[in-house]
């Protein structure tokens, strides 16, 4: 399996506090059948700032201690960026990655405060003028999503892809995330899944098999397949994914 969003790399952000941390979390990803990981810090001025380079750098150490520990798990780099009106020139000038320098960007909004559509879409848009395809992480975790899911892709606009979080299907964001998950699931608006893991204690990649046996009866096996399988993998190799679902 892939995972396209998480927070491993260690003193980075709000996610795995040292190397010791990250090693054990990446042994958790292993056993639970993840071959792939792109590890995905926050970018969100001014507290989380640390550059694409500073990210490289850390990213070669922990791609060291696994070779060291013989845990096979590839590794990449990207961000999750809170959307802001200088996404383009944050990426051009090297502040910011993609997820694998493809042509796939991860990006997260306020939680509780509801921009203008007008304003998100421009700023998408600036984004997708540049030819990169946007990312939206956990559109189930925003309130006013969760207050009128039927509104998703009317509000960011055009050729937009959704990533939800495994936890979602457990309730681990809460009722209303859990709830609304399972109609973005039913009505085929969510691309893909991902963990947004941050910690070593109470890891969402312990929790995988109870996980995709609930999703496994929420969705069909073919869009099943296309949540956790066929899309991350198609994302990482810089393909096109199935987007009408």
């Amino acid at each position: 399996m892939v995972d396209l969003h998480c927070h491993i790399l260690p003193n980075v952000d709000d996610g795995s506090f040292s190397m010791d941390e990250t090693v054990e979390i990446l042994k958790q990803a292993a056993n639970a059948g993840f071959d792939t990981i792109c590890f995905t810090p926050h970018y969100a001025e001014p507290q989380y700032v640390k550059d694409k380079k500073q990210n490289q750098e850390t990213l070669a150490k922990v791609k060291e201690k696994l070779e060291q520990k013989n845990i096979a798990i590839k590794l990449f780099l990207g961000n999750e960026v809170f959307l802001q009106d200088k996404m383009p020139e944050l990426l051009e000038c090297g502040k910011i990655s993609s997820l694998a320098d493809t042509q796939y960007i991860l990006i997260e909004l306020p939680m509780y405060q509801e921009l203008p559509e007008e304003v998100v879409q421009k700023m998408i848009g600036s984004l997708q003028e540049k030819e990169l395809k946007v990312v939206v992480a956990h559109p189930e975790r925003y309130v006013y999503i969760q207050k009128s899911p039927d509104k998703l892709p009317q509000y960011f606009g055009e050729n937009v892809i959704f990533q939800s979080n495994y936890a979602s299907i457990l309730g681990g964001y809460g009722r209303e995330a859990q709830k609304t998950i399972k109609k973005l699931l039913k009505d085929r608006k969510i691309h893909y899944f991902a963990t947004d893991t941050h910690h070593a204690n109470n890891s969402i990649y312990e929790k995988m098999p109870i996980i995709l046996k609930k999703l496994s009866k929420i969705v069909d096996e073919e869009y099943f397949e296309i949540l956790t399988q066929a899309n991350p993998r198609t994302i990482i190799e810089n393909k096109e994914i199935q987007e009408n679902l």
